[in-house]
């Protein structure tokens, strides 16, 4: 689970990148047309959109894979890269923000020896068109102060705006796991209802605030096994979100506290009238029996009830609500 999701976030971080490339691309080549540049100068950013625009389409119709985004990044730096730098005047472009910009990107997306080829061909890209500068002066245009003023109202935006693409991605992707790992640790996965840790550590503040007024019960469903080995595990995990569905109906007003204890029980802190909970547990019950007739008339709901009351610690008052239920079972058997 971890991988695909690990997965899922690579893809769609290389989506928004491609996609990024074709609007940035586009602001640059309007941009140069606006201030009367060579329309030479955007043959490279004509290129880069086809490029993206390809690799998305690719994308879509083949599915992800490390190859492809192999091969854009390596015609990425081949080409696009060192025409960006002779265009901007060489040493003096933007180009080595680009190149830490690349580093960052391919070092997420990539793995493996995919990762570390196309590194070392960035890092060989840029020293070559270093060294082609050093040894080719002539063939590299100077700017006047005019050109460089207006290449750097075009070039240090889009820097800017990449820069704050990926910040905002990794951030989203970090807000959205944190959540995910948070719903993990404080609710169980196929009810929705707290998990049994997280329980534990209400009923044990409960105890610790001095506040004894509630009652516990516990929930068992009875012949549980039977749902699975007639209908299978899904219609088992069906019944089972039915349950806690029903009880989210009955108890959750904000003071009571519902849990799924593990397999098929359940445990609420109830705040309410004693003397009316059993009545609402039978409605409850009822319920549930009408939703599993037809797919086993065997199964039912046990529970048992103890008050927080005069128990001094949390095991206390769940060994009663358990001995409780447990007697209503054996009377059942014994009936």
């Amino acid at each position: 689970m971890g991988l695909v999701k690990e997965t899922n976030l690579k893809q769609g971080f290389y989506l928004v990148l491609l996609k990024a490339m074709i609007l940035l691309s586009a602001f640059s080549i309007i941009g140069n047309l606006a201030v009367g540049y060579s329309l030479s100068l955007n043959i490279k950013w004509i290129f880069l959109i086809v490029l993206a625009v390809c690799s998305i389409l690719y994308e879509r119709h083949k599915g992800f894979s490390d190859r492809s985004k192999f091969l854009f990044f390596l015609v990425l730096i081949g080409i696009v890269l060192p025409l960006s730098f002779i265009d901007a005047g060489g040493s003096n472009s933007f180009t080595i923000a680009y190149v830490f910009f690349l580093l960052i990107i391919v070092s997420y997306i990539l793995d493996g020896w995919y990762r570390n080829t196309i590194i070392a061909v960035i890092i060989l890209a840029f020293m070559g068109v270093h060294t082609y500068s050093r040894y080719f002066p002539e063939r590299i245009p100077v700017l006047d102060s005019d050109s460089f003023f207006v290449d750097q109202l075009i070039q240090v935006p889009i820097v800017l705006l990449l820069s704050f693409l990926v910040v905002r991605y990794f951030a989203d992707a970090y807000y959205q796991t944190n959540r995910r790992l948070m719903q993990l640790a404080h609710f169980d996965e196929l009810t929705g209802l707290l998990n049994r840790r997280n329980f534990n550590e209400i009923l044990q503040k409960q105890f610790e605030s001095g506040n004894h007024n509630g009652h516990l019960i516990m929930l068992d469903v009875d012949n549980f096994k039977m749902i699975n080995d007639k209908e299978g595990h899904l219609a088992g995990d069906d019944g089972l979100k039915h349950l806690g569905a029903i009880l989210r109906q009955y108890f959750d007003n904000g003071k009571n506290m519902i849990s799924r204890w593990g397999g098929d029980e359940f445990i609420i802190i109830y705040f309410g009238e004693s003397g009316h909970v059993e009545t609402v547990l039978e409605q409850v019950k009822k319920e549930f029996k009408e939703y599993v007739k037809n797919i086993e008339p065997m199964v039912d709901i046990t529970f048992g009830i103890a008050p927080l009351q005069g128990c001094q610690t949390p095991n206390d008052v769940l060994a009663k609500a358990d001995q409780v239920m447990y007697e209503k079972k054996r009377e059942k058997k014994n009936s």
